[in-house]
């Protein structure tokens, strides 16, 4: 009798814990849905989600059911081909933390206006321990009627030092150069204490300050070599768990000189296609209250383009 009361016993813990924990599904894309498995195939699985009830997830997009790996399940030899893809084979290399994203905007017109206009940003970041990685990359090219391109280019890339909890140090180096406002080109170098308050799938928020050198040579031969105070913020926002919004700036103060000052902003919000495919709208803001003789103090530009991210 002591036995069957102790396997009844079991029996029950043993089913108390398995109602008590809610079953969990983790995509590729690190998405997290709450719910239970309704059905399984060689292809799909059947999830009924908490919040969006019954959806029907392909195989290859799963990376864990409760913690445990689906690698075992049988796959198409097509969808193995696709977990070698250049992504995959990124994220073995730089870890989970692996993201970034990239958009490409443009516009061309004709007839009393000729002009042709394109552009291309990319960003990427990954965690190794305690080391940050972020790199930028900003491209864009201009032409009105027969007059020569105008380019502007910006390759930048900087290593955070996760020292306590949020708190980071960076440092970081760029190079470009910028036609529209007569840069031939330019060099920064700068150090920066920075906090990253959050970091989640809802949003993400940094700020840092420090010092920055700059080297700036420019079209007409001058040049102009500066320390500076630079405060920067990056702000990412989840609105509706679907439209993106984002803002960061950058404020240059010149040491020597405080009058010589510069100050970049941009506002976007991503709106969803398909998967990790949205509509990009950007407004990007540039004020530079010395600039060189013929070039304005202040830029405005608004971008429409795609985007996509992973």
């Amino acid at each position: 009798m002591f036995h069957i009361k102790l396997n009844l016993a079991c029996s029950l813990i043993i089913t108390l814990s398995a109602t008590s924990v809610a079953d969990e599904i983790i995509l590729m894309n690190g998405d997290i849905l709450q719910g239970s498995q309704a059905e399984k195939t060689d292809s799909h699985i059947i999830w009924n989600a908490d919040n969006f009830g019954n959806l029907s997830i392909s195989l290859d997009q799963v990376r864990t059911v409760n913690g445990v790996s689906i690698s075992n399940t049988p796959i198409e030899i097509s969808q193995s081909i696709r977990e070698e893809a250049p992504l995959a084979s990124a994220r073995r290399f730089f870890g989970e933390s692996f993201s970034g994203s990239t958009a490409a905007f443009g516009n061309m017109s004709s007839g009393n206006d000729e002009r042709n206009e394109w552009g291309l940003d990319s960003e990427i970041s990954w965690l190794k321990e305690d080391l940050r990685h972020r790199s930028a990359l900003g491209y864009e090219n201009k032409s009105t009627d027969d007059n020569q391109s105008a380019v502007e280019y910006r390759l930048s890339h900087s290593v955070d030092w996760f020292f306590k909890d949020t708190w980071f140090w960076s440092n970081q180096g760029s190079f470009g150069a910028n036609d529209n406002r007569a840069i031939d080109k330019f060099y920064t170098l700068g150090s920066n204490i920075g906090n990253q308050f959050w970091d989640d799938d809802e949003g993400s928020l940094l700020a840092e300050t420090g010092i920055v050198w700059i080297s700036e040579a420019f079209i007409d031969g001058t040049k102009d070599d500066r320390v500076t105070m630079s405060w920067s913020s990056d702000y990412r926002k989840l609105l509706f768990k679907q439209v993106g919004l984002s803002h960061s700036h950058q404020l240059l103060v010149a040491i020597e000189d405080p009058d010589n000052t510069q100050l970049s902003a941009d506002i976007g919000f991503d709106f969803p296609l398909i998967n990790n495919l949205f509509t990009k709208i950007s407004l990007e803001w540039t004020y530079d209250n010395q600039p060189v003789e013929g070039v304005e103090k202040i830029d405005r530009k608004l971008n429409l383009g795609v985007n996509y991210s992973w």
